[in-house]
């Protein structure tokens, strides 16, 4: 009797933890097949529904923390300014929970630099600085940790890009409070770019934010180029399909 009340109570036990481990699957599914149709919000929600049942795996973390700053970047481009932060501020908690848990893996890194980034467009003064260098950080310890990924390389060349256009105040600001300024040209931007493209020359945000850095140069030629070949790729991301419209916005500018 003893035994059979035993069995009983495993096959219960075993009952409840694969219906878990299916709900985990279930959700991480249905995130990934929104996340596919470039549906951020929705992609979010059963994502944060995957890591109510498992909040230490390390795909529901990282699906998750980029979710929430793609919904938080589309949530920008579409002037709603109140959801993109806090989408983005859930990013950085997600990605900060990412690299306490998996400090291992260069993938965590190269989120809390993205997310980083993302706040810090949100931040003045002082705290936007300060998270300028906590992107530069991280990114740097991703590319060296899998150097064959393209997005740390893309994410330096954007914080170059907004480091060689510091003002004089903001330079004289950081100087004095922070002990440092962000250093950075547009040659090391230009060069993070070409090295992400020499990864994988089909990459639509390398060129878009190329073409920015070739802007800041007055390098008209290159910069249409940069962004003919954004308006010839074919889209991936969400990311993708607006830089395709803004890039035809630009291409009409400079080709008037």
């Amino acid at each position: 009797m003893k035994t059979v009340v035993i069995f009983f109570i495993f096959m219960f036990v075993a009952a409840i933890v694969f219906s878990k481990a299916q709900a985990d699957v279930d959700y991480l599914h249905e995130g990934d097949v929104y996340h596919e149709k470039y549906d951020n919000i929705n992609a979010v929600k059963s994502y944060e529904k995957a890591l109510k049942t498992s909040p230490n795996n390390f795909w529901v973390l990282s699906k998750l923390t980029l979710a929430c700053d793609d919904a938080g970047e589309e949530m920008l481009e579409l002037k709603k300014h109140d959801e993109a932060e806090s989408y983005v501020n859930n990013a950085v908690n997600y990605a900060e929970l990412l690299q306490a848990d998996y400090p291992d893996s260069a993938l965590s890194y190269t989120y809390l630099a993205l997310s980083y980034g993302n706040i810090a467009m949100f931040k003045g003064g002082r705290e936007k600085i300060k998270y300028a260098f906590k992107v530069k950080l991280n990114a740097e310890k991703a590319m060296k940790m899998n150097p064959s990924d393209v997005y740390p390389y893309i994410i330096l060349g954007i914080y170059y890009r907004e480091a060689a256009g510091l003002n004089w105040f903001e330079k004289l600001f950081a100087k004095s409070f922070l002990g440092g300024v962000p250093e950075g040209t547009y040659d090391e931007s230009k060069q993070m770019f070409y090295k992400s493209l020499s990864i994988n020359h089909e990459i639509i945000s390398a060129y878009y934010n190329l073409s920015k850095t070739y802007d800041k140069l007055d390098d008209k030629k290159d910069e249409i180029d940069c962004l003919k070949k954004v308006i010839k790729l074919p889209v991936r991301n969400f990311r993708d399909k607006y830089s395709k419209i803004k890039a035809n916005v630009m291409l009409e500018k400079l080709q008037d």
